[in-house]
């Protein structure tokens, strides 16, 4: 019965040391392979048996092949990857964002706008020159190709990171199905080391997409959420993350009548969400807005809540570049009443109703994340750069482009070049020229004021022929009313029209020519009428066709009192070129400011700049986190090929002590047999 007993050991033994050595083969084979967790063969003792009343082991059983894995350190390096992925993925494009502004005395966008505006004060010096005018061109030239360049950079640079969103939110499901897959295999097979080893290098590889919290069940299934605490994986249950476009949702409190709609049109990076402060006649019922869910509100110039008062598409109110108007009574609306409107792709959870859930990144005013969204991951990180940097900063590129082109088109519209007008035609058109000029479709409607501007008519020798001031009232009055006393002031001499494109033409009837002055409504620049730029944004701004083709166009001067204009005039050039120096206003409703134009663009500058470095700063910081717990978590589980080659040369001794076992009982048995 010992021998017996002593035979099986031996077996065992030998098994034993064949499967550690075929575990341990497994550890070197898989040194270089990521996710790979070093496995061990687990031994346990076999129970004893009684021989003639002596007590007698019975070897020993391998009853598990474990991985090294401490979820606990996993759990504290999921967290700093999904950092660590976010922050890479900002300063990837930040510092590409940092380039396209990189800027030096001689080159960039703020060299070329001092040279153009330097060029009107050497054209000042020498109105009627030909050469200037061509030098000052050619400098507008370079300005517009700076502008219109850098916008199609932010541009290609924000539908390159909505392409990489859609594939990381595409690859961020798969690995969803994925899990849950592998949840039902271990289920099934629950000493599958390798299955849970490729489970945990699948959560890693969704964290790095979408930070994730991860739950272990006791039957071995995983169960993963979002960091606002969404079920990714339950089992083998999932939930899909979803990139989708534009929408709005509403809360109406209990006591709330209104069953209107909202309608809003135009994109924004900002998230707005509309809180009713007050009901009340239609047209009277206000609320305010806030651009972080709900942290702060939008604020005027004094410090106090900024309030917009609701009413329908005709009085809309502009926020954050979103046109919002409501239908039905708004005074049916009740204090509390909310609105969210997402003018813009974002990132949603969808629920087993198929109700979708926002979850796009958010930060408040200081850059911190804002509470109920996700904040984790490279999709968070691509979120961020886009509605956090790029797409602000090309609205601030826009606000710079359309201060620039206003205030040089303000000041040329009232002037004069070295030959008078025959006929001349808007750049900017009306949607409706019988509409109010205040909603006319304007790109410069909202600059518009109450005044007058006036035309000073000549003869075929340039003498004086007429003049008459046109009064312009926006509230009241349509270009089609201007245009009518126009034809009616200048009777004879001058028709004016809209043509199919809503742009108002201006014509010289006969020999008479004509040109313009002091203009105090700002209706010749809303117009585009004797302007010199066209276009009101980074990616459009160009020279007026009108001045490109005929330089003599170029207003340097302006016309004096009793309508002459004389050689040498210069007044247009130097107001323009003090523009270098001249605070202006800058951006529209809540968001304007006042400054130089130089001064805002080198904000625009410094805030990139700005933060690159400190995109920078944050993945130095984020990478030492990650690698300090990937480093404690490799110390667990990694491969030693060194250690694993003193552990096969350790089972391969077993192995050897094990077949001695068998040899001497085998002898001992045939030694008994043979005395038999």
């Amino acid at each position: 019965m010992s021998l017996s007993n002593a035979m099986s050991i031996g077996q065992k033994a030998v098994t034993n040391a064949q499967i550690s050595i075929n575990t341990t083969s497994n550890n070197i084979a898989n040194a270089e392979t990521e996710g790979y967790q070093r496995a061990d063969a687990v031994y346990d003792s076999a129970s004893n048996i009684n021989v003639y009343g002596t007590s007698l082991g019975t070897g020993a059983d391998i009853i598990a092949i474990q991985a090294n894995w401490d979820s606990f350190i996993e759990k504290q390096y999921l967290a700093a990857s999904a950092d660590l992925s976010s922050s890479e993925a900002l300063f990837k494009y930040l510092s590409q964002l940092d380039s396209i502004f990189s800027q030096s005395e001689d080159e960039g966008l703020a060299a070329a706008q001092d040279e153009f505006l330097s060029a009107w004060s050497e054209l000042a010096s020498d109105p009627d020159s030909l050469a200037e005018r061509t030098s000052l061109l050619s400098e507008a030239e370079t300005l517009i190709y700076a502008l219109n360049s850098t916008a199609s950079e932010l541009k290609d640079m924000s539908d390159t990171v909505e392409s990489e969103i859609v594939d990381q939110v595409a690859t961020a499901n798969e690995l969803i199905d994925s899990l849950a897959l592998l949840n039902e295999q271990i289920v099934a097979s629950p000493d599958n080391y390798e299955l849970v080893a490729s489970r945990d290098q699948a959560i890693r590889d969704l964290d790095e997409l979408i930070g994730v919290e991860v739950i272990s069940s006791s039957d071995g299934q995983t169960k993963i959420y979002t960091e606002t605490g969404q079920p990714l994986v339950e089992g083998s249950e999932t939930h899909s993350l979803v990139y989708s476009g534009s929408k709005s949702t509403e809360s109406l409190q209990p006591g709330s009548a209104y069953d209107g709609e909202i309608s809003y049109s135009g994109t924004s990076s900002e998230e707005i969400l509309i809180e009713f402060v007050s009901s009340g006649a239609d047209g009277t019922a206000q609320f305010k807005v806030s651009l972080d869910g709900g942290e702060t509100w939008e604020e005027d110039a004094n410090g106090n809540t900024l309030l917009y008062t609701a009413d329908g598409a005709d009085n809309s109110v502009t926020v954050a570049g979103v046109e919002i108007s409501f239908s039905g009574a708004t005074a049916d609306h009740t204090a509390g009443d909310r609105y969210s409107i997402v003018a813009k792709t974002g990132l949603y959870w969808e629920s087993d109703s198929g109700a979708l859930v926002n979850i796009t990144p958010m930060t408040d005013s200081s850059g911190n994340d804002i509470n109920n969204r996700t904040s984790g991951g490279s999709i968070a990180g691509l979120f961020k750069v886009r509605d956090d940097y790029i797409e602000p900063t090309l609205d601030d590129l826009d606000d710079y482009t359309s201060a620039l082109i206003w205030e040089v088109n303000s000041a040329h519209s009232q002037g004069a070049g070295t030959e008078h007008h025959s006929a001349v035609e808007g750049t900017y058109g009306v949607d409706d020229q019988n509409a109010v000029l205040s909603s006319s479709g304007l790109a410069y409607e909202d600059e518009i004021e109450s005044g007058s501007f006036t035309i000073n008519t000549y003869d075929a020798d340039g003498n004086v022929t007429g003049n008459s001031s046109i009064t312009v009232d926006p509230s009241t009055e349509s270009l089609g009313d201007i245009v009518t006393k126009i034809n009616t002031d200048f009777a004879g001499s001058l028709t004016a029209s809209v043509n199919s494109d809503g742009e108002l033409e201006i014509q010289g009837v006969g020999d008479t020519t004509f040109e313009f002055t002091d203009d105090t409504s700002g209706f010749l620049a809303a117009t585009g009428i004797n302007t010199f730029f066209d276009g009101s944004s980074a990616s459009d701004i160009s020279i007026n066709s009108y001045i490109a083709e005929n330089k003599e166009y170029i207003n340097a001067g302006a016309v004096a009192d009793d309508g002459s204009v004389s050689s040498g005039s210069n007044s247009i050039a130097e107001s323009i070129n003090d523009l270098l120096n001249q605070s202006v206003s800058i951006g529209e409703g809540s968001s304007a400011q006042s400054a130089t134009l130089t001064e805002y663009l080198a904000a625009i500058v410094s805030e990139v700049g700005a933060a690159a470095a400190k995109a920078e700063t944050q993945v130095t910081c984020d990478t030492a986190s990650a690698e300090l717990y990937a480093e404690q978590q490799e110390s667990v589980s990694g491969v030693n090929v060194d250690e694993e080659l003193v552990n096969l040369t350790k089972y391969q001794q077993q192995y050897q002590a094990a077949c001695q076992i068998i040899s001497v009982t085998q002898e001992m048995f045939e030694t008994i047999l043979g005395v038999m």
